[in-house]
């Protein structure tokens, strides 16, 4: 007797063949994934992922810390060129050094005495020359100067800011040596015809190394406030 078998029943036949091979190849599948973890106890997994996850934190962490001390080592070099701009740190450097004094010529009676001895305004515009020249800092008689110094004169005594100056004055210049001496024995230029035409002594020597103090005079600022740098009207 022939058993005949329905549509439907090879319909569900084949359903079950593939459902058994998907089976087959999950099972497959999954040992093989088991097989390449680096353990099959879930607490192990979990205590391997917690100590991925603290590594991370840890880098994390000096990482941000790396970016503060970046971040302060910026500000510092910040603050140290300012405080080196404004004069309020020593300095050391390669320069020239100046001595100037009055006149050691013996006058004639009818020669005046104040032609022959040196004026503030001459210390004055000879600094100023070294500014000009490409000076980066500058001392008289150990005083360091600061962009707000002054000269002036009580008699016969030089000042600066306060501090009373006197002779011989020994000006040290921080900067390229040969074009702070070649600006200043410039044919025809200041040292020439203001200071060596009065015979006033004048001596000027290169060194290596010079060490200038820092400023130590007064930096307040009474009608100067800070601006943004748009300005305004």
């Amino acid at each position: 007797m022939k058993i005949k078998v329905r549509s439907w029943q090879w319909g569900i036949g084949l359903v079950a063949a593939v459902l058994g091979l998907l089976i087959v190849l999950q099972l497959r599948t999954e040992l093989k994934i088991r097989a390449k973890l680096p353990t099959r106890q879930v607490n192990e997994l979990a205590q391997i992922l917690k100590n991925q996850q603290m590594r991370l934190a840890k880098y994390e962490s000096e990482i941000a810390t790396l970016r503060r001390q970046v971040s302060d080592y910026d500000r510092d070099r910040e603050i140290l060129r300012l405080k080196m701009a404004a004069g309020l740190t020593p300095l050391e450097g390669p320069g020239i050094r100046i001595t100037l004094s009055d006149s050691e010529k013996k006058l004639k009676e009818y020669e005046d005495p104040v032609f022959y001895i040196v004026h503030y305004d001459q210390l004055e515009l000879l600094i100023n020359e070294l500014w000009a020249a490409g000076a980066e800092a500058i001392a008289v008689n150990n005083y360091r100067l600061g962009s707000t110094t002054g000269f002036s004169c009580a008699g016969t005594t030089i000042l600066v800011d306060t501090r009373r100056l006197a002779p011989p004055y020994i000006i040290e210049a921080i900067g390229d040596p040969a074009n702070l001496k070649n600006a200043l024995l410039m044919p025809g230029g200041f040292v020439e015809q203001q200071i060596l035409s009065f015979n006033l002594k004048f001596i000027i020597e290169t060194v290596d190394r010079l060490w200038l103090p820092a400023y130590k005079g007064s930096i307040l600022f009474e009608h100067a406030t800070a601006a943004s740098e748009e300005g305004g009207n």
